[in-house]
């Protein structure tokens, strides 16, 4: 690992702390020369298959066991998510429809074992930490979920017929 992460360091200018537990070989095979602004997401990625993560700090990347990625401090976001590929990320769901707790057992099979979903009933949120691509696929399939039932009763001002008889005429 060390090899690689130091090669990208040199071709991202990025500072790298790595974890003394992280260990094991990566091999990066390619036909030809690897852009700079590939270099960071195709390391997230050797990392993430070896089972471990990326967590940003203050002016260095620390490089830390995946299962201790979400006690480091993650990007938070509200809003959808704006980063791609293999960043360890907690987003913050809240739904307008659903139940949040009922959720969490929905979506539990589709976060990795590593990462966390909570739900927090006072403001029926869904708090999840997990990859980036994966938090984008989860917010799309809370977006089809959290859809209004169709249980609450439509009301249509009638402004110039009788209520009376379109209703007769809509039954």
């Amino acid at each position: 690992f060390v090899t690689v992460v130091k090669a990208v360091g040199e071709m991202t200018g990025r500072t790298f702390v790595v974890d003394s537990r992280v260990k094991g070989t990566v091999n990066v095979v390619s036909g030809k020369p690897i852009p700079r602004a590939m270099a960071y997401p195709m390391l997230q990625s050797a990392l993430r298959a070896q089972g471990f993560v990326t967590v940003e700090g203050a002016g260095f990347v620390k490089i830390v066991p995946e299962a201790d990625g979400k006690t480091n401090p993650t990007p938070v976001g509200p809003g959808p998510v704006a980063a791609r590929g293999d960043q360890l990320m907690t987003q913050v769901f809240t739904l307008k429809n659903e139940s949040a707790a009922q959720l969490v057992n929905v979506l539990r099979p589709l976060i990795p074992a590593n990462n966390t979903i909570a739900a927090y009933p006072s403001t029926n949120s869904l708090i999840i930490t997990d990859y980036a691509d994966n938090l984008k696929r989860i917010a799309r399939i809370i977006e089809t979920i959290d859809q209004g039932g169709g249980t609450e009763p439509v009301l249509v001002p009638i402004l110039y017929a009788s209520a009376v008889d379109l209703a007769q005429t809509l039954n």
